[in-house]
């Protein structure tokens, strides 16, 4: 039972974890290598996207264009 508890535990704050990190990134701009246009995406979008370091495999609003796009920190 113990057990069981601790491994609920560790589950549960992980997903918390990958949550805030994921929202947290969604906060940013994704730049196109295509059209060069910004855009933004749902946190969940980060999650269940494949990724690469700063770069997002995403299909760009404007070109419609399905490419790795950079992630672009937010300043200040």
């Amino acid at each position: 039972m113990e057990f069981f508890l601790l491994t609920l535990i560790f589950i549960v704050a992980a997903v918390v974890v990958v949550v805030i990190i994921a929202k947290k990134t969604a906060s940013h701009k994704f730049k196109c290598r295509h059209c060069s246009e910004e855009f933004r995406i749902e946190w969940s979008k980060v999650i269940l996207t494949e990724h690469s370091g700063g770069e997002y495999k995403l299909v760009c609003p404007f070109c419609k264009v399905k490419d790795w796009c950079t992630e672009h920190p937010n300043k200040g």
